[in-house]
């Protein structure tokens, strides 16, 4: 067996202990959404981009503030990014794979900063009765025989005006926020998380995840996600292809301080390989 293969074991068998204890968390990113036919924040801000005569490749890395500039230059008025959002995240899209396959394991929590509904959208198809979290009032109600608790940290599709984008929205967030965070640090303290489809580039998990390894130091609680190995681009120097493998590699090892250890995958359908595997190695014990 290679050694790909045995962290995949490795990564099954932790999942599958997580379960049997009830403490397992998923947390979803973009990646996760992308496939059934959502827009990445790079094409979603593109008409903002162009609309600032600015590059949207060039400024990747710089997402956030790019919305920001265009409330700056509108006097704070959103309106046109609601309604990218809106545009963009209403349209219906088809169930993934790999939504259909973590909707039916008995996983009690998940964390997402996508907009969309899909994760309670499969949910619900699983037969599950999912409990929505998008705003801080939520958080102090129950839904009635709920089997699962979603929190959407950023907001939700139907409350476009409300979805966590501009840099002014990331600031006031410890502030207007604290309850969220407090339930994160809290989950992120007591249960094992997988991250899957997510970068990690997002400055709220960034700023949460540092208060937790501050607080316990060498006593986090282990955590897992599922990553692909950069591929080389075209036209791409070797040079260039090496650097950006050496801050992978840096990346990965930068995570390790908050407790969260990288599982590599070459291509995407292995996240899914891997989510079927996890679901049909011990049947007795994943039973909704």
């Amino acid at each position: 067996m290679s050694k790909k293969e045995r962290e995949k074991q490795r990564l099954i068998k932790e999942l599958l202990d997580s379960i049997d204890n009830r403490n397992l968390a998923i947390f979803a990113g973009a990646g996760l959404s992308i496939p059934a036919g959502y827009v990445n924040w790079q094409q979603l801000l593109k008409p903002i981009a162009d609309e600032l005569d600015l590059d949207v490749e060039k400024e990747a890395n710089n997402l956030v503030q790019l919305a920001q500039y265009h409330c700056n230059v509108n006097q704070s008025n959103r309106g046109k990014i609601n309604q990218l959002l809106i545009n963009e995240f209403s349209q219906s899209a088809s169930l993934t794979e790999n939504h259909r396959i973590l909707s039916r394991l008995p996983i009690e929590t998940f964390w997402t900063t996508n907009y969309d509904r899909m994760i309670e959208s499969a949910l619900s198809d699983a037969g599950k009765v999912p409990d929505v979290k998008y705003n801080n009032k939520q958080l102090a109600f129950t839904v009635p025989k709920r089997d699962v608790v979603v929190y959407k940290m950023h907001g939700d599709i139907e409350h476009p005006s409300e979805a966590i984008l501009t840099k002014d929205d990331y600031e006031s967030y410890h502030v207007r926020m604290q309850p969220f965070i407090n339930a994160l640090s809290g989950d992120l303290v007591s249960k094992t998380f997988l991250f899957i489809g997510f970068s990690f580039t997002d400055p709220n998990l960034d700023y949460i995840l540092s208060r937790v390894r501050v607080a316990y130091s060498r006593d986090q609680r282990p955590h897992y996600c599922l990553l692909k190995n950069l591929e080389k681009d075209q036209n791409e120097s070797d040079a260039d292809f090496e650097y950006r493998q050496r801050k992978q590699e840096l990346f990965i090892q930068d995570l390790l301080r908050f407790g969260i250890k990288s599982v590599m995958v070459d291509e995407y359908s292995e996240i899914t390989d891997i989510l079927n595997l996890f679901w049909s190695t011990k049947p007795d014990t994943l039973i909704c």
